[in-house]
């Protein structure tokens, strides 16, 4: 998911591989070319046209600022002179630019990109067919497995309950989640759904996918059974801190 998180090749797990055993931990610190701005009840708390990204192994990029661009209560940063850091959660409005940005920093290591198909993918939970189609959007995202996006029209939504449950990416905008009922029983947040998505998520606004890497989910594509690695949504520990 980036260079220093998941399957980054400085990640805790790479999917692919280097011709030298790195260090335990690695820090690349890359100039950030856009005017970053945070905003804490409508008060300016950073601004800045000297932003940094610090990479770190193990952890997300994060923003460093110049001292004196920053108007809030902020930590040195140790791997840059005279810069800082602010916690996400210290403000409650974060733009690059004029555009917003949430959940944390765009890495620009981290790419997605949809494309259309006419793969023919089912997607059975609990050993129950719940959805069928051959119209998938194919969502590949950096460090995560390919992501079929199905139109809602290819999928038992008799079966499917909507639940308070919530996530968001930096990159695609808030989910919303399904609980999937079977004869077996119920799937927590089996599926989501980005009803508003951000710009790169526009293709698969409004439809259905479904958690390949869960266990109680088969999805195939024509035929075999499609990527399912170690995620963080591979079991159901994460629902709980979702909720609203």
């Amino acid at each position: 998911m980036s260079l220093t998180v998941g399957s980054g090749p400085f990640g805790q797990r790479p999917r692919g591989r280097l011709n030298f055993e790195p260090p335990e931990r690695v820090v690349y610190v890359e100039p950030w070319p856009r005017r970053v701005r945070a905003f804490s009840r409508d008060r300016a708390v950073v601004d800045s046209e000297r932003t940094v990204l610090v990479y770190e192994s193990g952890r997300l990029p994060r923003y460093a600022f110049p001292a004196e661009d920053v108007a809030i209560d902020a930590e040195p940063e140790p791997e840059v002179d005279g810069y800082v850091t602010v916690p996400w959660s210290s403000a409650d409005r974060w733009l690059e630019e004029e555009q917003e940005v949430i959940v944390h920093p765009h890495d620009p290591y981290h790419r997605i990109e949809v494309l259309p198909s006419t793969r023919h993918v089912t997607v059975h939970v609990g050993g129950e067919l719940v959805a069928e189609s051959s119209r998938p959007r194919i969502l590949f995202e950096t460090g995560l497995p390919p992501r079929y996006y199905l139109p809602v029209e290819d999928v038992r939504t008799d079966l499917l309950e909507q639940v308070q449950v919530r996530t968001g990416c930096a990159y695609k905008g808030y989910a919303s989640y399904w609980d999937v009922r079977t004869e077996n029983g119920r799937i927590p947040a089996a599926a989501w759904t980005y009803s508003d998505p951000l710009r790169e998520g526009e293709p698969i606004r409004d439809r259905v996918c479904f958690f390949q890497e869960r266990p109680e989910i088969d999805v195939t594509v024509d035929g075999a059974p499609a990527e399912s690695p170690q995620t963080p949504w591979s079991n159901t520990s994460w629902i709980d801190a979702a909720r609203p």
